[in-house]
């Protein structure tokens, strides 16, 4: 018998290279598009705008840090001419508003939700219904570390990462299924990292001590990097690390939840980051980057527990709970730049160190009380080599060659007075695939069609044992997708775009008893599923009205997902898959940045609308598991998020003063497990304000300040998880250079 991850808790430098930031000054009489080239790029993240310090030119209005990025694969493109729905933000604007982790990163973006959370180290997130066949399978949402992939097969996790020493991070919404492949339905999430400079050494700290109700303990957090040229213009090192520990707030009952905890404040979370980045440029033309990173999360118990208010896990027994995840992260990306090609080769490996979780369940008659404990490690080495081009041609291309070779352990055990199972799947997969997307600028660069294609061949093999009985299988695999865009600029102030293209994902593979188990049911199944894919067609607009003091940016999508690979709980007791049917999603997103009359304050917003449901769901997974029959709501998948921020900008005496107030709306969502059929709709609240002095940075920040405990998340009725409680801090930043 072989557990899956979806029964009990989910059984678980060149310019072109990595862009850069410039930064722009609006003043009377200059153009109206490069204000605007700056104001919407300070639409999709860009640190709060500041006064210039000391207000030396009377004329000057305000400053936007101009994000450029790199998404494209076809060097340093501003992200206002970026045309798809994509989103980027700084690091010192995620920093500005306490964003530290992925499940923070998430309320900045339209159509996104987190669909799973067990611990500090394991969330699972999904963008426009990509949750909706649960947490099973190959990531559904892909996730970059610089020009490399972070993940292995049959695990959907996204990296447990502390967002230090972040350049940015690069948001793609909707499937990348030609530059990025499979494994990127939803949509990719892209992190760079900061360069050394070449030049000047610097160094750069942070303090941040702060208090979470329900804990007795602080929460601190300190960060450090420095930046050594080691040969001015040629060679330079910088090293950064981090280390945040956030204090436990929930109770531990050995049974039930009467009488004396046996711990309390219990679900402490210790984090740690090391990181290395050498840059060398022997000359002009070349370019060579290498990194090693080093990320670990090492949590006490869980976060999800019986109760979110009060907060306590019962029926523990006197096992003690954990989530540990730890990686070491090897990369190395070698750039040329031709007159008229730039060439890249970007390798990483990847060494997921053995972890997992393990928490007490109480499970009642004839069960009783036991131990749940999911583990793992996985290895994973990808090379990706690339040509594009870089000259003023009217055509631009790119395109590459994709190799990929990696394996994932996944352990269980389960260990009951009346129940006891263990086993181990190893999944193997080695692939490669070749892609290549070109683009021309018809009229003088008003009317640009681009057409993107990538083909995918994968050889796949899993090995498992179940209480002592082996089982295997294999497959082989080969897929196209493809992407076609057109954009539109009818003026310098605004561009129309009209994008189309198709994603996929490897199949899960499973024993034949498995499959016999499922097909024994009526339900159509296999050793190894047939892939499920998803087509995505997309209107959207980017833009200024009312003198470039408003811009906006929206696109309306319709994907329509086929055949969804699921968990499948098969009539004798059996956990097994199956391609349930097919599903759909119609939406809207929307992103606001309005400078308003009143000097120094912007309002940003993001929004999504969608309607979701199951289409084509076979029978008789439908009677199985009706929550999944025709016309009902995908899981995981709310029906509306909405973010507000209103960031505020002055100076007083010497000091700049920066100010931050977020407000977001998350819709009811429809939850993959049965016994808690929907979760409420839910608001947060955040705030901070800082003050700043030549290299000294003071701030106050607290978080959902209206202490919401939700639930959010929950993989059972005692299995519940909310946000953090309110959380209320100050930081200290210095920066030398």
């Amino acid at each position: 018998m072989l557990m899956n991850n979806a029964s009990l808790l989910d059984s678980a430098s060149s310019m072109n290279q990595r862009g850069f930031t410039a930064t722009a000054m609006r003043r009377p009489g200059l153009s109206s598009g490069v204000a605007a080239y700056a104001i919407l790029a300070a639409l999709a993240g860009a640190p709060a705008y500041a006064q210039e310090q000391g207000a030396a030119d009377a004329d000057t209005e305000f400053v936007i840090d101009e994000i450029v990025v790199s998404a494209t694969k076809t060097g340093a493109r501003a992200l206002s001419d970026v045309p798809m729905a994509i989103q980027a933000f700084s690091g010192d604007s995620l920093a500005a508003r306490n964003i530290r982790e992925g499940a923070e990163l998430i309320k900045l973006i339209p159509g996104a939700s987190q669909a799973q959370e067990i611990g500090a180290g394991y969330r699972i997130f999904s963008f426009r219904g990509s949750g909706a066949g649960g947490p099973v399978g190959d990531g559904m949402v892909g996730y970059y570390l610089d020009d490399t992939p972070f993940g292995v097969p049959n695990f959907q996790a996204a990296p447990p990462l502390q967002y230090f020493d972040i350049e940015r991070v690069e948001v793609l919404r909707g499937p990348q299924g030609t530059l990025y492949g499979q494994g990127s339905m939803g949509g990719v999430i892209i992190y760079r990292t900061k360069n050394p400079d070449l030049e000047e050494f610097g160094m750069e700290g942070e303090l941040s001590l702060s208090k979470t109700k329900d804990a007795d303990d602080f929460d601190y957090r300190g960060s450090a990097a420095v930046s050594i040229p080691v040969v001015k213009d040629k060679l330079a090192i910088r090293i950064s690390g981090s280390y945040d520990f956030r204090a436990g707030y929930n109770d531990i009952y050995e049974g039930a939840p009467t009488g004396t905890p046996l711990k309390t404040d219990a679900n402490d979370i210790k984090a740690e980051n090391l990181q290395a980045v050498v840059l060398w440029k022997p000359s002009d033309q070349l370019t060579l980057r290498m990194r090693g990173w080093h990320f670990s999360t090492d949590q006490d118990y869980l976060n999800v527990m019986d109760s979110v208010d009060p907060p306590y896990a019962a029926n523990q027994g006197t096992f003690e709970g954990y989530d540990k995840r730890s990686a070491n992260y090897f990369s190395n990306t070698i750039t040329y730049d031709f007159d008229t090609v730039t060439l890249t080769n970007a390798t990483s490996y990847q060494r997921s160190l053995p972890g997992g979780f393990g928490v007490g369940l109480g499970l009642g008659a004839p069960l009783g009380t036991g131990i749940l404990i999911n583990g793992g490690d996985a290895k994973n080495f990808v090379n990706e080599f690339r040509l594009a081009s870089s000259d003023d041609s009217p055509f631009h291309w790119v395109g590459g060659m994709f190799y990929q070779n990696a394996k994932g352990v996944y352990e269980f055990s389960l260990n009951f007075p009346t129940l006891a199972l263990g086993g181990e799947t190893i999944t193997r997969t080695e692939n490669g695939s070749i892609f290549s997307e070109i683009s021309y600028d018809m009229f003088g660069g008003k009317l640009v069609p681009l057409f993107g294609l990538r083909y995918f061949k994968d050889s796949r093999s899993s090995d498992s044992v179940s209480n002592g009985v082996p089982a295997a299988s294999d497959d082989k695999l080969d897929a196209w997708t493809w992407r076609a865009n057109l954009a539109y600029h009818p003026s310098d102030d605004w561009m129309l775009f009209i994008n189309a293209g198709t994603g996929f994902r490897s199949s899960i593979l499973q024993s034949q008893a498995q499959a016999d188990a499922v097909i024994a049911d009526g339900v159509p199944s296999n050793i190894s599923l047939t892939p499920d894919k998803l087509r995505n067609i997309e209107i959207g607009a980017k833009g200024s009205l009312f003198d470039n003091r408003l811009q906006v940016a929206a696109s309306v999508y319709d994907i329509k997902y086929t055949n969804l690979q699921s968990a499948f709980n098969t009539s004798i007791g059996l956990s097994a898959f199956a391609n349930l049917g097919d599903g759909k999603t119609q939406g809207i997103d929307a992103e606001i940045q309005w400078m308003t009359p009143i000097e120094g304050l912007r309002v940003n917003a993001i929004a999504n609308y969608n309607s979701s449901e199951f289409t084509n769901v076979i029978p008789a997974f439908a009677e199985a598991t009706p929550r999944a029959a025709n016309g009902e709501r995908l899981f995981n998948t709310p029906p509306y998020n909405v973010r507000f921020d209103l960031d505020y900008s002055t100076t007083l005496g010497d000091w700049e003063m920066t100010a931050n107030a977020s407000a977001t709306f998350n819709g009811e969502a429809k939850n993959q497990d049965a016994t808690v059929d929907t979760l409420d709709a839910y608001e947060l609240y955040d705030a901070s304000v800082a003050f700043r002095r030549d290299q000294y940075e003071f701030r106050l920040f607290g978080s959902n300040l209206s202490d919401l405990r939700g639930p959010t998340s929950a993989n059972g009725p005692t299995l519940l998880a909310g946000p953090r409680p309110r959380t209320i801090g100050v930081a200290f930043r210095l920066y030398m250079n």
